[in-house]
């Protein structure tokens, strides 16, 4: 009887694993994912948000690797909408509308691919689980509403669908950074687009927004952005210091330009040296000064322009039949040459190299690489505790995420290990620096350095490592960058709440 007992409960257990090696089901084959956080955890955490959203069907190891993709995907996602573990929980739900969306693009489907994001937008939810849905899965879904109109050659309406994403969540990065890309194809900058920009350049600084500035001709913006960046590096490259001299050539800044390229010279002359050789090391030195002396050819060309040295600039822009510089920096420099100097970069056409630019920023963003970001790296659903945890590790018991001062106690670190979404990541971080201002009397910080360590996941793009560096007023870099700053007063307000440790007992 005993062992009867044993070989029944022995079948049992087998039953019970068996999806290990079975067949995916079409959830799986869908988008990767099983359902939803199991009974044990959701009890174990105490979470009311999540007790809303409802546990259904059987639970199944999640398996990205037997994702399904075209029309095999579609077929998958559709039977998925019928399995328990949807139909009982509107954010899965939603989560296999917006795959069959995505799905439906890549396949040509634009319709379709509009309706399912519709539908994945408009699933019944309570206002608590709505105020989050709406900051990743109603964000993304909106994106790809975006990508659509791109794809139809509808730019107004793309750009303004990416900046409406984007605006989900006010400081957040994810959807920022591709809104910010769907907006750089039209070289005008909106209201929303300039928005988008200076909160990208407050939260995770570095050229994005000075590659803007310069296809719109704003030379002297985008001397000033180059500027600041350069004066957080702790060591600039050729590349970046030879493009603020180009740029401020072109911002009529020509004393300024000289003595950049001055100093460039110099430091790519240092660099030429270690690209002897056949090494790692010395292939990425050959690629850093091929690329930087184009620009510093630029920027002399444009510095002859400016004191009317116009067979000089013509000289320093003869012989070359491409150019693979900066797009925006050198059309314009060739293009004041060419109206000032006949036959001056014969051959070369500023206006091609400026659609073909244009050409190829909008195709990486409607062609298929763009499947890859949609499918993988868009913000998804992350679990309500995670944000709270992130509160704990902050606290005064916690030995997780101390400030310490680095670069010579020029600037302020924070690191985290902690896994979560990648605007998580971010959020969070912000929140230990307005904490460690505050604590020291500030009520200001300015972020210098500020990234994580990326993969993908349930989230989307998640982070498993995050670093945040940044000054206070009276640290000496912090004069440079206060414009930029940011206030404890308004990270407080909007993510304070959010990032903090749940008091015992309390139910999240």
């Amino acid at each position: 009887m005993r062992i009867a007992f044993r070989l029944g409960v022995a079948a049992a257990v087998a039953l019970a694993t068996a999806p290990a090696w079975a067949e995916p089901s079409a959830l799986i084959k869908c988008d990767g994912y099983g359902r939803r956080q199991t009974p044990g955890e959701q009890v174990g955490r105490g979470l009311v948000i999540l007790g809303t959203l409802g546990l259904f069907g059987s639970a199944e190891a999640d398996q990205p690797s037997a994702r399904k993709a075209g029309a095999e995907a579609i077929a998958a996602c559709t039977e998925a909408l019928t399995d328990s573990r949807t139909t009982g929980n509107p954010v899965r739900r939603a989560e296999v509308l917006l795959m069959r969306a995505i799905r439906n693009y890549e396949m040509g489907k634009l319709d379709a691919a509009w309706a399912d994001t519709e539908a994945a937008k408009g699933v019944e939810l309570t206002p608590l689980v709505r105020a989050r849905f709406d900051q990743n899965i109603g964000a993304s879904a909106t994106f790809v509403q975006a990508i659509i109109r791109l794809t139809q050659g509808k730019q107004d309406e793309a750009e303004a669908l990416a900046m409406q994403a984007a605006k989900a969540r006010p400081w957040g990065v994810v959807i920022a950074e591709d809104a910010a890309r769907v907006a750089a194809l039209s070289p005008a900058i909106s209201t929303d687009e300039r928005a988008v920009l200076d909160r990208l350049n407050r939260i995770a600084p570095n050229v994005r927004r000075a590659g803007v500035l310069e296809a719109a001709g704003d030379w002297a913006g985008a001397s000033a952005d180059l500027a600041q960046v350069i004066a957080g590096l702790s060591k600039p490259g050729v590349i970046v210091l030879a493009r603020h001299a180009a740029v401020m050539a072109l911002a009529g800044d020509t004393a300024g330009a000289e003595t950049l390229l001055a100093r460039v010279a110099q430091e790519i002359d240092e660099l030429a040296v270690k690209a002897n050789g056949t090494t790692a090391d010395a292939r990425t030195a050959e690629q850093q000064v091929s690329r930087a002396d184009e620009l510093v050819q630029l920027a002399k060309a444009q510095v002859a322009l400016n004191k009317g040295q116009t067979d000089a600039a013509k000289d320093l822009l003869a012989g070359r039949t491409r150019w693979l510089a900066i797009p925006a920096i050198a059309a314009t420099v060739i293009s004041n040459a060419q109206a000032k100097v006949p036959g001056a970069a014969a051959g070369i056409d500023p206006a091609k190299l400026r659609a073909d630019a244009t050409k190829v920023a909008r195709d990486a963003m409607v062609e298929k690489g763009v499947l890859n970001n949609l499918v993988q790296i868009v913000p998804r659903w992350e679990d309500a505790d995670v944000a709270g945890d992130f509160g704990k590790d902050m606290g005064p018991a916690s030995k997780l995420m101390r400030p310490k001062p680095v670069r010579d106690g020029a600037v302020t670190l924070i690191t985290h290990v902690r896994r979560a979404a990648a605007d998580t990541a971010f959020e969070a971080a912000l929140v230990a620096a307005a904490r460690d201002a505050a604590a020291r009397k500030a009520d200001r910080f300015a972020v210098m350095l500020h990234f994580g360590l990326p993969r993908t996941g349930r989230e989307g793009v998640v982070h498993t490592g995050h670093f945040i560096e940044y000054v206070l007023p009276g640290d000496k870099l912090f004069e440079a960058q206060a414009n930029r700053a940011i206030t404890v007063a308004e990270v407080e307000r909007a993510l304070g709440a959010d990032y903090s440790a749940p008091l015992p007992g309390a139910r999240r």
